[in-house]
Parts: structure tokens; sequence; C-alpha cells
């Protein structure tokens, strides 16, 4: 089969255009350090690559829902931290008011602060998070969960919801308790249940008719014994999350490891390679410089 000089010609500069394809690739390579520039690459790396990317991504964001859980659950326990604090601080003053040997007027003043820290404690449960949600209205964050008609009634607004948070594959965490169960369910020592509100209303009006309870210690060692059960509660469920982080981390490193071999660059291998193209180019343009001044009017 003949070639014409055209032929010849074309096949010369398709050679260079190859070799610099392939020339730019390496550098474009190199620049990035990726293997895989395009799915058409390698195609079943690239897929398997797409895959690792959205599993990645799933596991960081059960990392934010975990971080997020934890700031929400750490606030809540300072909460109750001085919720309890308040609490103790009632009960020395119940044991004191005890004492026969006080006056009404001894009382009055320890009514006035039984007062204050009764206060206290419904702002503390009308607490919000850093995004303005209140932590114990259960889904209806945007509700003040305890209100009072100042005559010693208080009702809860909020519900029984929980929200919990994906933090792993197959873990859930609730990052939050509704203030219905922290706050309304007293034992009042009678086989019953007062909220922890009127029961310190309760301890303040009797001090103030010089007439203290005698089930108010009663009383507040059960709202102490609620207040410490629910931040065990929440201990354990940060002790989760500590555990399910530890875990997505080291299922990220995995996942990042198995996404860099699939798609970064060998180096070493890359810049042998580079230098070869180059050399071949420079060998396909040399080439192409002789065959261009080849004519047979040159052998005449």
């Amino acid at each position: 089969m003949r070639l014409s000089s055209s032929q010849i010609y074309q096949q010369a500069v398709n050679a260079m255009q190859n070799k610099q394809s392939d020339l730019a690739k390496t550098q474009l390579q190199l620049a990035t350090g990726k293997r895989i520039l395009a799915p058409s690459d390698d195609p079943a790396s690239a897929t398997r690559i797409l895959d690792l990317n959205q599993v990645i991504e799933t596991t960081d964001q059960y990392q934010r829902n975990a971080d997020y859980a934890e700031t929400r659950l750490s606030s809540e326990e300072t909460i109750l931290a001085d919720v309890g604090n308040v609490l103790q601080r009632i009960r020395e003053l119940s044991v004191r008011a005890n004492n026969d040997t006080l006056s009404a007027g001894d009382r009055q003043a320890i009514a006035e602060e039984v007062r204050t820290n009764l206060e206290a404690v419904t702002q503390l449960a009308n607490s919000q998070d850093a995004s303005g949600e209140y932590l114990f209205s259960g889904f209806k964050t945007d509700t003040v969960p305890f209100t009072d008609d100042g005559s010693g009634n208080y009702a809860y607004q909020g519900d029984q919801g929980v929200r919990s948070l994906q933090i792993g594959n197959k873990r859930q965490v609730s990052v939050g308790d509704a203030g219905n169960d922290v706050f309304m369910k007293v034992d009042d020592g009678a086989g019953g249940t007062v909220n922890m509100f009127e029961m310190l209303y309760g301890i303040m009006t009797d001090l103030e008719a010089n007439n203290p309870s005698t089930t108010s210690l009663t009383q507040l060692d059960s709202a102490i014994d609620v207040v410490l059960n629910t931040r065990s509660t929440i201990g354990a469920r940060m002790n989760t999350i500590d555990t399910q982080r530890n875990a997505n981390d080291s299922f990220s490193l995995i996942l990042q490891e198995n996404r860099s071999s699939l798609e970064d660059l060998d180096y070493a291998k890359a810049v042998s390679q580079f230098e070869q193209q180059i050399l071949a180019l420079q060998a396909s343009q040399q080439s192409f410089v002789k065959i261009e001044g080849l004519s047979l009017f040159n052998f005449l």
C-alpha cells in the first residue's frame, strides 16, 4: 500500500498531537495529584470513588450530629447541675426551718430565700440553647415550657417529644429530655406526684405561715433524685456519643485510605512517565521536521 506525501504528513501530525495530549494529561495529573481526571480514565474506579465519597459525606454528617448532640446535652447537664445545687440549698434551708428554736421572723427570712431559689429553678427550667430553642419543651422548642399564674399554679406548655439524632449507621441518641418528665413528676411522699415548682411554692408558703412542712425533706429528696437520675442518663448518652464518634473517625479514615488508593497519583511513576513522554514528543517533532522537508526534487 502506497502512502501519499499528504498521508505521511497527516500521520506525523496525528502522532505529535497524540503525544502532546498524553503529555498534557500527565502534566495535569501531576498538578492535581489525581490519577483519575475523568470517569472515562477508569470507569470502575470512578464509580467506586463516587460511592466512597457519598459514604464519607454521610459519616461526616454523623459527626456533625454527634457534635450538636453533645453540645445540647452538655448544656442540659449544666443546667440540671445548677437545679440540683439550688434544690440542695433549699433542703438545707428546710432542715434549718424545722428547728424549733426559730421564730416566725426567722422562717419568714428563710421563705424569702426559698422564693428566690424557686425563681431560679423556674428560670433554669425555661433555659434556651445557643439557637434560642427551649431545652425542656420537647418538640415545641419555640414554646416557653413552664408558666405560672402567680398563685403557685404551674403548667407545662411543652409536649412529650424527645428529639433524636442519627450519629452512626445504626445508632441514634436523644438530645434532650421532655420537661414534663424532669420537673412535673416528683414523688409527693403519699403515693402521688407533684411538680417541682408547686412543691417549692408550698415549702415557701408554709414557712411564711410559720408552719414548716414535715414532708418537705422527703419531697426535696425525690426531686433531687429525679435530677440526678436524669443527669445520669445524660452522662450515659454522652459516653455513647464519644464511643460512636471514635468509631466514625476510624471508619472515615479507612474510607479515605480506600479512596486515596483509587484516585491518588503515584508521583514517582507519573514523573518517570512524564519524562518519557517529553522525549517521545521531542522525537516525534524532530521526525516531523525531517519528513516535512522530504521531496522528490531533493534527489534530482
